[in-house]
């Protein structure tokens, strides 16, 4: 009978965690319906310094490089700074050959962290410009990408990022997986929630700030997942990420089990990180300051880790409920029903995400069939980096998978 009364406590704990689900639900309904807001065209462009992090990336370089320098923004307003980070090939070359400045760094590095922390100290102590934009090395980036964020960043915003694509959506499922992930990042986490006059989230790449939004702290971030920290930073200063749609930019996608699988417990190490390094000061500062806004940022990132705490408080409650043969209809259908319910959850917001992005670059329609197969490979993530987590950073290779 206790060790029932143990599966039932484990019921609750699944129920508990849906309060996320329903949350998030609640978000993308009201952000759908509450119109985007449209920021006027500026007459005065910002200058922009481009940092693109890049380590052994020879083989696309050259595409954030070209993409950057030949987009419809003032040439004079761009400087586009790559900065090599430990590179052992042709790197540096190749994005001088492109038309870059290149900063070489030789220290070694714990993560792209580090570099943007080291780079962003060498554009501070030079100067020359009004707002700092951040790629990968294989982004390629459209020509309206800094127009849009000129508007956005002198309409009052200081933390903007942009719609991310995959350049690769149809190489194979694995690929267009991300691919819907991307557009759900896109419509129905940062779209609506920047419609809410919420935060939406950093994605790694794509972004775009003005200094003020550093402060006087520099870019410190310590955890796996430098963009998901610095927008809990942002938030825990009062401040957002805003989306821009018109910001359009796109990325090459792992097309491998093992590049996925390496980069998902990345991911997740990043994240658990980041809950246990700032739950409480989370919390203080929303008991001190309370709003919605900072609320909600904790939620927005705790989402992911909901659907794999959901699964496994499913599946020890049968388990346990099977090894004292209490197990009933009652507990089968609840057992099922939740099951089904993130199945369900999973197949609709893909579907809605890809209906809501623009027709460019769409998914494989099995990939997008089978995306809940991707969400149960995230959620074993989460569980699995709770007790082995990813100890040192490792990037994704570029062109060569």
């Amino acid at each position: 009978m206790t060790r029932l009364w143990i599966s039932l406590i484990f019921d609750w704990l699944c129920l508990g965690f849906t309060f996320v689900f329903f949350w998030s639900t609640v978000v993308v309904l009201l952000g759908l319906i509450k119109p985007a807001r449209c920021h006027p065209k500026a007459a005065r462009k910002l200058k922009f310094a481009v940092l693109v992090c890049a380590r052994n990336e020879e083989s696309v370089i050259r595409l954030p490089v070209k993409s950057i320098l030949l987009s419809k923004y003032p040439a004079e307003c761009l400087e586009v700074i790559v900065l090599a980070d430990n590179c052992t090939d042709a790197t540096a070359a190749r994005a001088r050959e492109a038309g870059a400045t290149v900063w070489e760094k030789t220290v070694p590095s714990m993560g792209k962290g580090d570099v943007l922390d080291w780079g962003l100290a060498k554009l501070f102590a030079r100067g020359g410009f009004d707002a700092v934009a951040v790629f990968d090395a294989d982004n390629i980036v459209s020509d309206g990408w800094f127009d849009a964020m000129n508007d956005a960043l002198q309409d009052g915003e200081t933390v903007v990022t942009g719609r991310r694509h995959s350049s690769n959506a149809q190489a194979n499922v694995i690929a267009s997986w991300y691919t819907v992930y991307w557009a759900m990042m896109n419509e129905l986490s940062n779209r609506v929630r920047t419609n809410l006059g919420l935060s939406g989230k950093l994605t790694g790449t794509g972004f775009a700030f003005v200094p003020a939004a550093l402060e006087t702290e520099g870019w410190k971030t310590r955890t796996m997942v430098e963009d998901v920290e610095f927008t809990v930073r942002t938030n825990l200063r009062g401040g957002r990420v805003a989306y821009v749609p018109e910001a359009d930019y796109a990325d090459e996608q792992p097309v491998t089990v093992t590049y996925m699988w390496r980069q998902l417990r990345r991911w997740a190490t990043g994240g658990w990180q980041v809950a246990r390094g700032y739950l409480g000061v989370w919390l203080k500062t929303l008991v001190r300051h309370p709003s919605l806004r900072l609320f909600d940022s904790f939620f927005a990132i705790l989402t992911g880790m909901s659907v794999a705490f959901i699964l496994f408080f499913n599946i020890i409650s049968l388990g346990i409920r099977l090894c004292v043969g209490g197990l009933d209809a009652a507990g089968l259908r609840f057992f099922f029903g939740v099951i089904l319910f993130v199945l369900a959850m999973g197949w609709f917001t893909a579907w809605a995400a890809v209906a809501l992005s623009p027709q460019k670059r769409r998914p494989l329609v099995r990939a997008i069939i089978t995306f809940p197969i991707f969400s149960i490979i995230l959620s074993a993530a989460v569980l699995y980096t709770l007790v082995r987590p990813t100890k040192t950073w490792k990037p994704i290779p570029h062109g060569v998978q």
